[in-house]
Formats: structure tokens, C-alpha cells, sequence
């Protein structure tokens, strides 16, 4: 069973991992696990680009039968990280992809000849995690309305308006006050992403995530790749 070490951007991604992800993917044959940056106090946020680098480094070298993969969000990067100034010129659904083989190859420089380029598998998303909770605006509207108990067909029309206007759940902007969590917060005051964004992303399930958002399927492709079963 092939082991991945992911390095996850906050607690949100944390915990995605650990209760979609690894149950799905130990299916495939794959053991999947997560931790936040950092090596002593491991904190969330997207980092300089010298800790995630470091991050991941440890997490290939600790073992060499590790896979390593990432997810971090493309907005919120410090300009350090590799291409990150200059995807900023490309389309939306391009410039994570940049950044992706912009830090594959800052790491082949890195490590050198100690850099086994088959295990490391990067993702990097538009946007925060929330904007994949639009591949299916009915669960999540569900999920809204059960908890905080708002109107059912209103919260449908306006998360079904918000992804037809951005064409893509990836693609819905993240600026500071039209950012994925913030739609949502505006129509459910009480949202915790934690806790609320888990449970939308279990009752959403990986396919129907995979099949509206394909950057994110591309990652989980490659991942599931790895499988041995």
C-alpha cells in the first residue's frame, strides 16, 4: 500500500483530508495522511515558500517509498512561491497548474540529485476550499437550510446564481468580500468551515467534486494513480 504525506494549507484542508480523502483513497490501496507547515509550531495559513519547500523536503526524504502532495490556495500565496508573479498574467484556470511546475522545478534544483520527481504530486487550487462546495449547490443548500434552518428555495436560486455567473465552482472569485466562504456566510451567518465545509464536502462525495471542479480532478487522478488495489 503506497503511503502519501500531504502538506495542507489550515485545519479545513486538514480535516478534509482525514475524513474524505484517506477513507477514499484506502479503497484504491492508497494510505493518505496530513499535517500542517511548519516543523515545531505547525500552524495554518499559506507560508513563505522556504517553509512549505522545507516541509516538503522532510516529508520525501523521511522515507523513500513516500509519495508527497500539497494543497494550498493560489489567492492567498505569498509572492515568494515560484511563479507566483507571473502566473498572475495567465487565465483563472491556468496559474495554479504554473505554480505547480514552477515549484516542482524550484525543488529539483533544491534537492538535486536527492529529488525523486515521481513522488511528489502537487496541487495548488484557484481558490479557497469552499468554492469546491459549489459542485453541487443542492447539498450544500441542504445542509444551509437544515442547520440554520433558512428558506430552502432561496438559498438554491442564489448558490445555483453564483456558480453561473463565475462558470465554474473553481473559478468563483476570492476576493476579500466575494470569496467562496463569505457567499456562504452571507446566506448561513453560522457557517464554520471546519465543521459545516466537512459536512457539506462528505455529503457532496469525491466523484460528483471531481466531475465540476477539473483542476481538482486532475489532482485526484494522479493520486489515485498510486493505487495498488
Amino acid at each position: 500500500m503506497n503511503e502519501v504525506g500531504a502538506i495542507m494549507e489550515g485545519e479545513t484542508e486538514l480535516a478534509f483530508v482525514q475524513t474524505v480523502l484517506a477513507p477514499y483513497f484506502q479503497t484504491k490501496g492508497i494510505t493518505i495522511w496530513a499535517r500542517l507547515p511548519g516543523r515545531v509550531n505547525r500552524q495554518g495559513g499559506v507560508q513563505s515558500w522556504s517553509v512549505i519547500r522545507g516541509d516538503i523536503v522532510r516529508t520525501l526524504k523521511e522515507r523513500s517509498s513516500r509519495f508527497c502532495t500539497t494543497m494550498f490556495d493560489y489567492y492567498a500565496m505569498p509572492r515568494d512561491w515560484p511563479g507566483r508573479f507571473e502566473a498572475s498574467e495567465l487565465p483563472w484556470d491556468k496559474r495554479g497548474a504554473y505554480v505547480e511546475r514552477a515549484i516542482f522545478e524550484d525543488l529539483a534544483h533544491h534537492m538535486g540529485s536527492d529529488f525523486r520527481q515521481e513522488r511528489f504530486i502537487p496541487y495548488v487550487q484557484m481558490h479557497e476550499f469552499e468554492a469546491i462546495l459549489f459542485s453541487d449547490v443542492r447539498r450544500l443548500g441542504a445542509v444551509l437550510t437544515e442547520i440554520f434552518g433558512a428558506s430552502s428555495p432561496e438559498i438554491m436560486d442564489q448558490l445555483h446564481s453564483i456558480v453561473v455567473e463565475a462558470g465554474s465552482p473553481e473559478a468563483i472569485d476570492d476576493s476579500p468580500n466575494s470569496a467562496p466562504s463569505k457567499r456562504i456566510i452571507s446566506l448561513a451567518s453560522g457557517y464554520k468551515k471546519t465543521l459545516h465545509g466537512i459536512l457539506v464536502a462528505q455529503r457532496i462525495q469525491l466523484p460528483v467534486i471531481c466531475a465540476s471542479c477539473l483542476n481538482f480532478n486532475h489532482w485526484i487522478t494522479r493520486l489515485e494513480a498510486l493505487g495498488t488495489k
